[in-house]
């Protein structure tokens, strides 16, 4: 099985040869053109909720004062394709973000960074500079003077949740807000807000280069065009690669495009989407890599981060440190979400060092399932789906630990 190149043919091109053409193509099919094709690509968020982005937009098509915020934080443990496209084409971006401001007619933009970002965050401030005559000429042609800015984020995974950005943006504290009202109603400053992360804007120039109905033609229903897969963990080839949505399993990523698993040792478990969704064992793999194929399996693509696991992994440890970094993450807002978290966390840490009960795996169960109902936004409500579904696919690492179970040893790293 050979990556498909689409997305990525524009990312890694020296950007100077073709910067901002596909913005000016834009902007001469007019917004009721582009909007058009976008509705046909049938393109869905990229950031793992994966709603419909024309339902979105089409939500501020009428309001007078529009902000755009691209999402560029990428907390979630394992994902670095948005880093790719920032540090290898800064100019995509910024045209995508254009685009989309024509679109949807937006005349304030923010690029919200992680702060750990720091060479993107460069990149992408150096290019805004560079980028002055082009936002000249987007004002000749629109009349709407384009106000860019750059934010850098202070570190919170729950910015992950759109209005616990917008809060951050606005200066407050990134807690989530009750909706509705949404943000395309009353979002940044009370203003309607459209946000999408990093890979979801950059398929705005492919669309408008090469059509909607060609771009649904690639991918499954419910899930067109490509995916950039962030692949890391115990595999041979680790790195950014694109695939067709729905015609690649995910075994064929970890073993045609990673290269297998690293020594040849044994593949335990995969982590598909990011530590907020759940993980598959060894037979459960050849799952085709699409929003709907993974759902019907049991998990979800979330953000297209595949984390892979040998035999030398302990679930254990591994539960440990992501219901660490749940409880660490979390806003604090809603108490089931920072009670709860932080109860699995103290004991998962019993459990790994010999002093838990086998009460407590239930337990994990019954707080992910009362977090998962009653979290106001996407930390809480998908923080336990990692560790139930390590509990209950992988019972003998945590029975190892437990005083009822007095089996021995093994070759998993305790």
């Amino acid at each position: 099985m050979k990556e498909i190149i689409y997305m990525k043919e524009l990312i890694e091109q020296d950007s100077r040869e073709w910067a901002y053409r596909l913005l000016f193509q834009g902007m001469e099919m007019g917004r009721e053109g582009c909007f058009r094709e976008l509705e046909k690509s049938e393109l869905v968020g990229r950031g793992g909720a994966a709603f419909p982005t024309a339902r979105k937009w089409g939500s501020v098509w009428d309001s007078e004062h529009v902000v755009l915020i691209c999402n560029a934080d990428e907390g979630e443990p394992g994902t670095f394709k948005d880093r790719y496209i920032m540090e290898n084409n800064p100019a995509y971006l910024l045209e995508s973000m254009m685009l989309s401001a024509f679109i949807v007619n937006a005349q304030e933009l923010y690029i919200y960074i992680r702060g750990e970002y720091t060479q993107a965050i460069e990149l992408m401030k150096n290019e805004i500079n560079q980028a002055e005559a082009m936002i000249d000429a987007y004002q000749e042609k629109t009349g709407v003077r384009l106000r860019i800015e750059v934010v850098v984020g202070q570190g919170a995974y729950v910015c992950g949740d759109e209005t616990s950005l917008i809060n951050s943006i606005e200066g407050v504290r990134p807690n989530s807000r009750i909706k509705p009202p949404y943000p395309t109603q009353k979002g940044l400053f009370g203003h309607p807000t459209i946000v999408n992360n990093v890979e979801t804007l950059c398929n705005l120039p492919l669309i408008i280069r090469d059509g909607g109905e060609f771009y649904s033609s690639m991918g499954v229903a419910g899930s067109r065009g490509t995916k950039l897969i962030s692949l890391s963990g115990k595999i041979n080839d680790p790195g950014v690669y694109e695939i067709e949505m729905g015609k690649v399993s995910l075994r064929e990523i970890i073993d045609d495009l990673g290269g297998g698993v690293r020594e040849n040792r044994e593949l335990k478990f995969v982590i598909p989407g990011g530590i907020s969704t759940q993980l598959f064992v060894e037979d459960e793999i050849d799952v085709k890599m699409d929003y709907c194929s993974l759902k019907k399996a049991g998990s979800a693509l979330g953000s297209g981060a595949v984390i892979v696991a040998d035999d030398t992994v302990n679930a254990v440890e591994m539960a440990m440190d992501a219901a660490d970094f749940f409880a660490r993450e979390t806003c604090g807002i809603c108490f089931p979400c920072k009670e709860g978290n932080r109860q699995i966390h103290m004991m998962l840490s019993k459990i790994y060092a010999f002093e838990g009960k086998l009460k407590y795996l239930e337990l994990v169960r019954e707080i992910s399932e009362t977090t998962s109902r009653a979290a106001r936004c996407g930390l809480g409500q998908a923080a336990g789906n990692l560790l139930v579904s390590a509990i209950e696919k992988i019972p003998e690492d945590f029975e190892y630990y437990l005083p009822e179970n007095d089996s021995g040893g093994d070759e998993v790293k305790r």
